[in-house]
């Protein structure tokens, strides 16, 4: 039938979120260090939080480094001398994202459902750390509907075609919420790529060519099946 290569984090499960509450947890605890606003300490946490991360990649570690270094540079402008202690708990919210058992996103599960008992082979293709994304895998009940899973520190053009391998590119779709790492190189290598056009952090920013016919726009996952179905004249 085809071939799915389907993100994970954002597009089937809940990711972003979890972030987002580390993020205000860690900037009110250095706000109240150094006498900054929350507000102010955030915005400055979240640029870092992208330069690092296309310094180190997509790791574990990048996300604690970068608040922590954020730490460092309030208490600089504050004049005061970083509390390790203070360091140590702002390292512990930060882990705490790539710990939480993940909530599907609406949809997610019939999604996948449907994938895999009309034909198609379902590749979940995924960016991060092996072990945590096949965990997080592993947990959403969701394993049954997989054929493959890939996991990569960096999306590309060339990983793509890698695990496209001798697989028709014509009967191939990219389903993802990232313009930088799912649509991008979906794009590149001629592949259909499904957006699902959702909120996310400013390392997926991206402007992309909404005009090349390979590109389509979904508001969430569970639209995925109306559009396959039309293309490859399937029931839904």
């Amino acid at each position: 039938m085809g071939y799915a290569f389907v993100d994970w984090d954002d597009t089937l499960a809940e990711n972003i979120r979890y972030f987002r509450e580390a993020e205000a947890e860690a900037s009110v605890l250095i706000a109240r260090a150094t006498g900054f606003e929350p507000a102010e300490v955030e915005r400055r946490g979240r640029e870092l939080d992208v330069a690092v991360a296309r310094q180190m990649g997509l790791v574990k570690e990048s996300f604690s480094v970068a608040w922590v270094r954020c730490y460092r540079e309030f208490a600089g402008r504050a004049r005061r001398k970083a509390d390790p202690a203070l360091e140590r708990e702002i390292e512990r919210l930060c882990a705490v994202p790539y710990e939480t058992r993940q909530e599907l996103l609406p949809g997610a599960a019939e999604t996948l459902r449907w994938l895999h008992q009309s034909g198609f082979e379902v590749t979940i293709w995924t960016v991060g750390e092996e072990h945590i994304q096949r965990r997080k895998i592993r947990e959403s009940g969701l394993t049954p509907w997989i054929h493959r899973q890939v996991v990569v520190l960096e999306k590309s053009p060339e990983r793509l075609r890698e695990w496209i391998g001798d697989r028709d590119p014509q009967r191939c779709f990219v389903v993802g919420n990232s313009r930088h790492s799912d649509i991008r190189p979906a794009l590149a290598v001629g592949v259909t790529a499904y957006h699902v056009d959702v909120y996310t952090w400013a390392y997926d920013h991206l402007e992309v060519d909404e005009a090349d016919p390979n590109y389509h726009r979904l508001r969430h996952i569970g639209e995925l099946p109306h559009a396959l179905a039309e293309r490859f004249r399937l029931a839904v």
